[in-house]
């Protein structure tokens, strides 16, 4: 890391949301920031450019989603992923192991 000016910590937003790429780039930002890595710092250990890592932050959809995932491997992120006919399926055909695991999950889209 380079020495210089200190990275202000910026709060994680509220993941508890339906999930956006404008979420998952505060996300991101904010885990950089927790670290006090700036940017540059970031871009290097991704091996990506400072460019590519500001516009995952800013929630910029044309960066490939194998980009945004290097990034989030590097700060620990992860994707959970849900399958959506669990909710569409009256209660009746769940069973109550899927149910229990569902409920036990519904603390947002990220871990």
């Amino acid at each position: 890391m380079k020495k210089g000016k200190m990275v202000k910590a910026q709060p994680m937003p509220d993941l508890n949301t339906e999930f956006s790429m404008d979420t998952l780039g505060s996300a991101i930002r904010s885990k950089r920031t927790d670290r006090g890595w700036r940017i540059d710092d970031l871009a290097s250990k991704a091996n990506l450019s400072r460019r590519t890592v500001m516009k995952v932050e800013k929630g910029d959809t044309s960066v490939t989603f194998a980009k945004v995932l290097v990034l989030m491997d590097i700060l620990g992120l992860s994707l959970r992923l849900i399958d959506l006919n669990l909710f569409v399926r009256p209660h009746s055909q769940m069973t109550s192991q899927t149910e229990n695991s569902v409920r036990n999950n519904e603390d947002g889209w990220y871990e």
